[in-house]
């Protein structure tokens, strides 16, 4: 069992040995820069600037859309309720309008019998 156990340990150790150079921590302290780097490193930082700026204005562009689509939401909800409060009274005249229509059909024929009638009489009167 112990050579079982040496024999890992020391492929262990060569695992290693072959991937230290993976594990390396750095030092602490400041990083020596090349002149590229810290250009590198301004312009980065501008353009960093220059998203977050622009970001920051199409968040705002998003905020003053979605307050358009409330009002838009809410005018519609507006002309929808309109509409159909518009319906229903449609509906009632119309109702009504064929009441009115059926009570003067009845009149007329009403007043046309009576019409006929009062000719009847005056043609047998004549005759």
């Amino acid at each position: 069992m112990d050579s079982g156990l040496l024999r890992r340990l020391q492929q262990r150790d060569r695992i290693e040995s072959r991937f230290q150079e993976l594990f390396i921590e750095p030092k602490p302290g400041p990083i020596p820069r090349s002149d590229g780097e810290l250009k590198s490193n301004d312009t980065l930082a501008t353009t960093l600037a220059r998203l977050r700026k622009e970001l920051k204005g199409k968040e705002l562009q998003i905020g003053s859309l979605r307050e358009v689509i409330n009002v838009k939401n809410k005018d519609f909800e507006k002309l929808n309720d309109e509409i159909i409060s518009l319906n229903i009274e449609n509906n009632l005249l119309q109702k009504r309008f064929g009441e009115l229509e059926e009570e003067h059909n009845k009149l007329v024929k009403r007043w046309l019998d009576k019409v006929q009638q009062d000719v009847e009489k005056l043609n047998a009167n004549l005759q």
